[in-house]
């Protein structure tokens, strides 16, 4: 069992990062490995085994993934309740779940609101301090840091998990989310951490003011699962949506979150599986509805129960979500952007 993790002396300038004497001995197997290994059509067509799961049909090992929403949400409690599922092996929402170890980076809540939440998720689902769940709190890491991930990856491997989740993406980079340049090294060490430690990597990252996920394009495209977590404030239901999903369909399932004494608990319910879309967003659906693959510009001028650039507005936000897409390329400058509905 793990007490606690001795997070470090920050280095010197040009100086190796410091680590505890049980991290310093994971630090030479790590810098060992190779960068790359020439593969070949030989090895390609070799039987691979399937595609195995931490939560079956949803999160893979060896993956990136996404959960985001607006504060409020109850996204941090949601991926807390899943946690102590994964790490007791049992069935989250309807989801079955592979008992794994689960590591936990929290940036946003503290060390001291974070042990109340996380305790709550454990007495809820009537597990014990036998799980496998740790955490470090406030370590100030940053993955576009040249040192950090190093500290990251020892800590995956230290404790085994496969399951890791990081809360929140702003509190995790010091670059702009809305740049690409900045966001695609940190999703880049996401994958290398996903890849090598054969783990599956959980952000928590927050909603824009359309309600599609904050910053650049370049997060949805890095990941390969991204979920919507919604919950209508006073409401104890939240909803889930997943946007994308590479191994698997488009799923869409809702909880009630339960609070008692002091415990948290997630159960499954049907009481609403999808929020209603705002007027704008359902007059954009209505029109592709009747009209098909139509031009943002005719979307636009046939908008009369919004403003045509509220209308312009709730295509970007239904395509953010999953709900329309674009037909044609958007390089394509000299054409008219065309939407139709998705399946």
């Amino acid at each position: 069992m793990i007490d606690e993790f001795a997070l470090l002396i920050p280095p010197e300038p040009d100086a190796p990062p410091m680590f505890d004497d049980e991290l310093q001995d994971e630090l030479p197997a790590s810098e060992s490995r190779k960068r790359y290994i020439l593969r070949d059509a030989v090895f390609a067509m070799q039987p691979q085994p399937p595609i195995s799961y931490v939560v079956d049909k949803l999160i893979t090992n060896s993956s990136v993934n996404v959960f985001y929403g607006e504060p409020g949400s109850k996204k941090t409690y949601s991926a807390l309740s899943l946690a102590v599922c994964v790490a007791n092996g049992k069935p989250w929402l309807g989801f079955e779940t592979n008992k794994s170890p689960v590591l936990i980076i929290d940036e946003e809540s503290g060390e001291r609101r974070f042990t109340r939440r996380l305790g709550e998720a454990i007495r809820g689902e009537l597990c014990d301090e036998s799980s496998p769940i740790y955490f470090v709190s406030l370590a100030g890491f940053k993955l576009d840091d040249d040192n950090d991930p190093i500290l990251v990856r020892a800590l995956i491997e230290q404790t085994g998990a496969k399951l890791v989740i990081f809360d929140a993406l702003a509190d995790l980079m010091d670059g702009d989310e809305n740049d690409k340049q900045y966001v695609q090294p940190v999703f880049n060490r996401l994958r290398k951490f996903a890849e090598d430690t054969d783990s599956a990597n959980l952000v928590i990252h927050h909603s824009n003011k359309q309600g599609g996920y904050r910053g650049s394009s370049a997060i949805k495209g890095s990941v390969d699962l991204m979920v919507q977590v919604t919950s209508e404030s006073g409401s104890n239901i939240i909803n889930f949506v997943s946007e994308k999903n590479r191994d698997g369909d488009r799923a869409v399932w809702a909880a009630a979150a339960v609070w008692e004494n002091d415990s948290f608990m997630l159960r499954q319910s049907f009481a609403s599986m999808e929020r209603p879309l705002a007027k704008s967003h359902q007059y954009v659906v209505d029109y592709l509805t009747d009209h098909g693959p139509s031009s943002l510009t005719d979307i636009m001028n046939a908008a009369d129960v919004c403003t045509a650039n509220t209308a312009r507005q709730a295509v970007y936000g239904l395509v953010s979500i999953g709900r329309i897409r674009r037909t044609n390329p958007s390089s394509a400058v000299s054409m008219p952007a065309i939407y139709e509905l998705t399946k």
